[in-house]
């Protein structure tokens, strides 16, 4: 199969309908035998508010091999997890900033850490302070959190008993406009093309800005105006078929660039694909965002690396990257398992994808 992307038949209404509350799926692995070594574990650690910082991680060793981890704040220990968590979340109040260790204790009493340092903004909430103002409820639009990455697509929600703008509309044509049935959104006092606007979620595409704190200002159709502040930075997410951020990815497989096979049902469950098709290996085509330049990008499939063909912004559809991997035959028959797309040291959400013979 060529390096040259592969395309299939999305329009930008892809977009506007992957927009739901998040579950977090689960890594699911197969048990093997035990080890002595540890691998550290990859680390994103983001502010969920102003006052609250959360930890996430991506285990690069089995689940079942794995006791628990332990969470250290400036070298005290602040709190445990159990082998199969993926997060770990303390308030920590505003006038704060500090560097956390995640450390990996194995079942054999290895153990490896992870240490926050090099990740700026995201282990410091008071980032997300702008001198007692409020926060504006944004979030990536695959995964459903924070923060935004430029030239992402991005969602705002309405805090409870808010609306944003009095009208519902989606773009329907590209390029994308600035306003939307008299709805605006600015970022850093610059209005942002926008996919979709209504009175409890506007979806957009966040701008090229420096990660950190950017003004948002929403203005809606009736005079609505919802202002505050919202975190950009680092957060690679792969679009999920039930639009929540978990359960089975928004993907295909090809063996030749022409024939396709979604890896879901209509119900939107996840159906066995195999890694080979008519005797050529089948290539996984992902659709994500956040992903575009940034460097140390890696795709694991049940755990194991795969072959990157391909990854860049998609042609047709702003703000969505595409990334084609190779799946190698090792994969064959392990039934549901994670996927999990990393880059610049930062983890995706884990969607999934089942293989079978």
């Amino acid at each position: 199969m060529s390096k040259a992307k592969t395309m299939v038949s999305f329009s930008v209404s892809f977009v506007f309908l992957l927009f739901l509350a998040p579950v977090r799926s689960a890594l699911m692995v197969e048990p093997v035998t035990a080890q002595s070594t540890c691998t550290p574990p990859l680390f994103q650690g983001y502010p969920s508010s102003c006052s609250n910082i959360n930890l996430r991680w991506l285990n690069r060793d089995p689940i079942s091999l794995i006791d628990h981890y332990e969470i250290y704040r400036g070298g005290a220990k602040v709190g445990e997890a159990p082998g199969s968590a993926i997060s770990f979340s303390e308030p920590v109040g505003c006038s704060f900033g500090a560097t956390y260790t995640i450390k990996q204790v194995m079942k054999s009493n290895a153990t490896c850490q992870v240490v926050t340092t090099g990740n700026p903004p995201h282990t410091k909430p008071c980032d997300m302070c702008t001198g007692g103002g409020s926060l504006v409820n944004m979030v990536n639009s695959a995964s459903f959190n924070s923060p935004v990455a430029p030239n992402s697509v991005a969602t705002i929600f309405a805090n409870p008993g808010q609306s944003l703008t009095s009208v519902t509309a989606a773009a329907g044509s590209l390029p994308l406009p600035i306003n939307l049935s008299g709805t605006q959104v600015l970022v850093n006092d610059a209005p942002v093309e926008l996919f979709y606007v209504s009175p409890g979620q506007i979806n957009f595409l966040m701008p090229q800005v420096n990660a950190g704190a950017v003004s948002v200002v929403v203005i809606g159709s009736n005079g609505e105006r919802t202002e505050g502040s919202a975190l950009t930075g680092p957060n690679p997410a792969v679009f999920t078929a039930t639009s929540n951020g978990s359960g089975v990815a928004a993907a295909q497989v090809t063996a030749d660039g022409r024939n396709y096979q979604r890896i879901y049902d209509a119900n939107k469950t996840a159906v066995p694909v195999s890694v080979t098709s008519g005797g050529q290996p089948n290539y996984l085509v992902l659709y994500g965002t956040g992903i575009r330049n940034q460097p140390g990008l890696e795709v694991r499939v049940g755990g194991q690396l795969c072959q990157i063909t391909y990854s860049g912004a998609h042609s047709s559809l702003p703000g969505v990257d595409q990334i084609n991997v190779r799946l190698p035959e090792s994969l064959r028959g392990v039934g549901t398992v994670a996927i999990v797309v990393s880059s610049a040291g930062f983890v995706s959400n884990f969607a999934q994808i089942n293989i079978g013979n």
